[in-house]
Order: structure tokens, then C-alpha cells, then sequence
């Protein structure tokens, strides 16, 4: 295996546990943490096998993060993910302190696939916050696109 180094390589595993996500039946978002070249958390969206509204693949994902590193604040980490983060997890990001959010889907993807997004982008919330995480949008977005017709062509359950 070759071991991931780049933004594409890392969005990679994110979009790969996106994937597995759907197959076991949950939504189409999956997160991956990284910090100095380590991989610190790879996960899917869990809202319905823990029957949980903030079980978000951004969310699962710090935790574990979090947990294995035994750290509140995961600084100098990029968060990797299938779809820019909603409001919740952008401020879940924000308070764990990440630097850096790398996004393929928009939110108002997820809206036109029937997820109850609200419209607010994480520019506007940055803005608002005076955060100063960096955000990449549109990174690899028609790879998030193609795992969210997946999802549909699956008659997936949106929330």
C-alpha cells in the first residue's frame, strides 16, 4: 500500500469511507483527520446506525481523533471531507481547534440530493466566527457528486 501524502490521497480515504458508509446502509459523508502526514481518524457518517442527529462523519471522525491522540485540541490538523461541513460541524472543527477544512461537495449538494441542509456556507461562517481556518472548497467535488447518486441510486435515507 502506498502510503498517503498528498490532498488528493487524503480526500481519497474520505471519499473510500464515504463509500463503505453507504454500503452499510448509512449517509453519503465521510471525514479524514490528518496532522503532520499522520492519519489520525477515517470515518462515515453514523447517524443512523447509532440512531444519533450528531453522529456526522466530521463529528465520529474528531472523536476519534481526539481519542487516540488523548488531546482536546487537534492544532496544525486538516479535516478531510466528502461535504463541506454543516453549521454543526463546523463548529465541532472550530472548537477542536483543526486549522484547515478540504471540501469536495457544497451543502447546497447535499440539499439537491434531499438532506435537510441548512444554507450557510462555511465562508459565511468563518466570516461570522472571525475563524481563521483555512478552507478549501470544490476539492475533488465531482468524486463527492458521483458517492451521492450512489447513495440515491440505493434508495438512501435522507435526514
Amino acid at each position: 500500500m502506498v502510503t498517503p501524502r498528498s490532498d488528493s490521497d487524503f480526500m481519497q480515504l474520505a471519499l473510500d469511507v464515504c463509500r463503505q458508509g453507504i454500503e452499510a446502509g448509512q449517509s453519503p459523508f465521510g471525514a479524514c483527520i490528518v496532522r503532520a502526514g499522520e492519519i489520525l481518524a477515517v470515518a462515515h457518517n453514523h447517524v443512523w446506525h447509532h440512531c444519533d442527529p450528531t453522529a456526522h462523519a466530521e463529528v465520529v471522525a474528531i472523536r476519534h481523533a481526539c481519542a487516540r491522540t488523548r488531546e482536546l485540541h487537534l492544532v496544525g490538523a486538516t479535516i478531510y471531507s466528502t461535504t463541506e461541513p454543516c453549521p454543526m460541524c463546523f463548529t465541532a472543527i472550530h472548537w477542536a481547534r483543526i486549522e484547515r477544512i478540504v471540501f469536495a461537495a457544497r451543502v447546497e449538494d447535499a440539499a439537491a440530493f434531499g438532506f435537510n441542509e441548512l444554507a450557510v456556507s462555511n465562508r459565511t461562517l468563518n466570516e461570522l466566527a472571525h475563524s481563521e481556518l483555512q478552507l478549501v472548497p470544490d476539492f475533488r467535488r465531482e468524486d463527492a457528486l458521483a458517492l451521492f447518486q450512489s447513495f440515491k441510486d440505493r434508495s438512501g435515507r435522507t435526514y
